[in-house]
């Protein structure tokens, strides 16, 4: 992202919101990543991937979990052009952090997000999105995995 918004010619600054610890099981997915003192230790690879990609000016690590912060940025007005939504996969996670971020979205913003279709299919990110959109009357596109709205 980082890449493109600089060959794009925009001047970004990139917020990542997450608290970089993984999810629930995790590490048996991925119990090559090291943990000392129960730190999955992803926020140092996260950002020697930014240093390697020469995006330190550029990306922005908020390593807390996206209720507090979207709720914080909320609070402070500061607002987002183009907000993507990673949020774990259960309708509660997803449901809660759409509404959150589509607070702090710029009018004329785009939201967007991964994992529309899944196996968990109905019951988790494509529900939220799902009824998000019919509630707010606006229209979903989807690019593969993805799922895209456009508040305009």
């Amino acid at each position: 992202m980082a890449e493109l918004t600089r060959k794009l010619g925009y001047n970004s600054l990139i917020l990542c919101i997450d608290d970089f610890r993984g999810w629930p099981g995790f590490r048996d997915r991925f119990g090559y990543v090291d943990m000392i003192n129960g730190d999955v230790l992803l926020l140092y690879q996260f950002m020697q991937n930014v240093i390697h990609k020469n995006a330190t000016g550029s990306v922005l690590p908020i390593p807390f979990s996206s209720v507090s912060v979207l709720e914080k940025l909320c609070e402070w007005g500061v607002f987002g052009d183009l907000i993507e939504i990673d949020a774990g996969h259960d309708f509660n996670s997803a449901w809660a952090d759409i509404n959150r971020a589509y607070q702090i979205l710029r009018p004329g913003g785009v939201i967007f997000g991964h994992d529309y279709f899944t196996a968990a299919d109905n019951r988790g990110v494509r529900r939220a999105v799902n009824l998000f959109a019919q509630m707010n009357g606006l229209k979903i596109q989807t690019d593969g995995q993805h799922w895209v709205i456009d508040s305009a």
